[in-house]
């Protein structure tokens, strides 16, 4: 058919913990219409993990330099592009072990007001440096200043790739001695208040107050209920659609790209309930249309886990319409 829509499904955690879960429960999803819509699916693979290095991969990015989330999303919060030089800045919860410090999944839940003490607490400290943290969003921060785009260029981790995880192998690197010791006196400062929600910024998606480059009108849209599909399309300069099902995407000729989050923070939390909960919603809302439609040629489909893969669904020849064809686990994790 030509002109024919391709819809690309991004969906952290999809495969990434079925592994482990199989080893120690002999845990095996019940996904008939995943299963069906990967047989005889072809592996490409990626030289990036994780949902926003995946997406801007996708948009043409360089897998080998940081990566610019910081200056869309400043965007997308404030309505005009950043003044100076930014990070994202995000207030985490930090919890100590005994070998290790780990970043808790669940974003702290702060006021207006809560927010606006912070900021205030902690720029009177960050101004010696020449440093602002400013937000509109009590989870969504930034860092401003000219020391973010140093002559060291910076690499960071997306908070969503830190989330259940030990920090120290992903804190910033280049100049990383002076970022370390700012995130230790930032720890410090927050200490000292009483809001105990936050104990620590996850400073991530270095950004030049220049446009970065991306691949415009690459995509015909990005679909999904997230900030990070929201980012994407204003990134791409491609129409963003807050959907939640299937049924309510209207797609024409073009790439499509659905941002599907549910399954991640299960996934990092090893909750096989509540990751089973939300892939049965997949199961029935998304993956069975997706299916159905991919029989009838309306479109092609291509589904990554963010793991370094992309998987590009193949639908059976329509002279073998008795065969029901599907993937097995082996293959897919």
């Amino acid at each position: 058919m030509p002109n024919k829509s391709h819809i690309h499904f991004f969906l952290p955690g999809l495969f990434q913990p079925l592994a482990l879960w199989r080893k120690d429960f002999a845990f095996q999803p019940v996904a008939e219409n995943l299963l069906r819509l990967c047989a005889g699916a072809t592996v490409e693979t990626l030289p990036v993990q994780g949902l926003e290095n995946t997406l801007f991969h996708q948009a043409g990015h360089p897998a080998d330099t940081e990566l610019p989330f910081a200056y869309y999303r400043y965007l997308l919060d404030f309505g005009v592009p950043p003044p100076q030089a930014l990070l994202c800045a995000d207030p985490v919860l930090l919890k100590s072990g005994q070998d290790s410090v780990v970043m808790q999944p669940s974003l702290p839940h702060l006021t207006e007001q809560e927010m606006a003490t912070l900021l205030t607490l902690l720029n009177s400290h960050l101004a010696e440096d020449g440093l602002q943290l400013v937000a509109k969003h009590p989870q969504r921060w930034y860092l401003l200043g000219d020391r973010v785009q140093g002559t060291t260029p910076l690499r960071t981790v997306p908070l969503s790739q830190a989330l259940g995880q030990s920090i120290f192998a992903l804190l910033p690197q280049g100049d990383k001695r002076y970022w370390h010791r700012l995130l230790n006196e930032i720890q410090m400062l927050l200490h000292t208040s009483e809001i105990p929600a936050v104990n620590a910024l996850w400073l991530w998606g270095a950004s030049s107050s220049s446009l970065p480059s991306l691949q415009k009108g690459s995509w015909g849209g990005f679909l999904g209920s997230s900030t990070t599909a929201e980012v994407m399309a204003s990134a791409t300069n491609t129409p963003y659609h807050p959907v939640t099902t299937f049924a309510d995407c209207q797609v024409d000729a073009g790439n499509y790209a659905i941002i599907l989050e549910d399954l991640h923070i299960p996934s990092v939390t090893d909750d096989l309930h509540h990751w089973e909960q939300a892939h049965a919603e997949l199961e029935a809302y998304w993956f069975a249309p997706a299916l159905a439609g991919m029989k009838s040629s309306k479109f092609d489909i291509s589904i990554s886990a963010c793991d370094g893969r992309l998987l590009h669904c193949q639908a059976s020849p329509a002279w073998k319409f008795w065969q029901t064809r599907a993937a097995n686990w082996d293959q897919l994790i």
